[in-house]
């Protein structure tokens, strides 16, 4: 229900064009219960925007032609702002599906401590007003948050 309300937001922001900046991203253990998925979506035209300031040819963008430069740029950006405590995790891939964009993240034999923290400022260096909604799925229960740039950090449990 929650994710139709984001969606339903989302698309409203687009139709009306409001200046709106959110990514959502969730978080939560595979089947498995050994490694820490993570689905970020963003909104595919601040990715463009962000490719853009980087002087990167956007023309083939999300197809198999795309220049390989531009994962390994977006790979360096998701590294300086979205970072999980004491964890390093693997960039699987993107997917570019018209007005969104979706980064898939995993950290292998995930090892929780009690609390992890979470640093999130993903376009914030571009957007005063961006707000990055966190959902973590955890074992007994979710949690969420909205990161800003007053505060851009969260602690979860799973």
């Amino acid at each position: 229900m929650y994710k139709l309300f984001v969606q339903i937001i989302l698309l409203n922001t687009i139709v009306f064009s409001h200046q709106f900046f959110l990514t959502t991203t969730e978080v939560r253990l595979s089947d498995n219960q050994k490694n820490l998925e993570v689905t970020i979506q963003t909104f595919s035209h601040d990715v463009e925007a962000l490719l853009k300031a980087a002087d990167f040819n956007l023309a083939n963008l999300g197809s198999d032609r795309e220049d390989n430069a531009i994962d390994d740029f977006l790979i360096d950006y998701l590294s300086e702002n979205f970072i999980i405590q004491d964890h390093f995790w693997k960039y699987i891939g993107k997917k570019v599906d018209g007005d969104f964009t979706l980064f898939f993240l995993e950290i292998e034999k995930f090892k929780s401590p009690s609390n992890v923290a979470v640093f999130n400022t993903i376009f914030m260096d571009m957007y005063e007003k961006q707000q990055n909604i966190m959902n973590v799925y955890g074992q007994k229960n979710v949690q969420s948050a909205t990161m800003t740039i007053d505060e851009p950090a969260f602690k979860f449990e799973l």
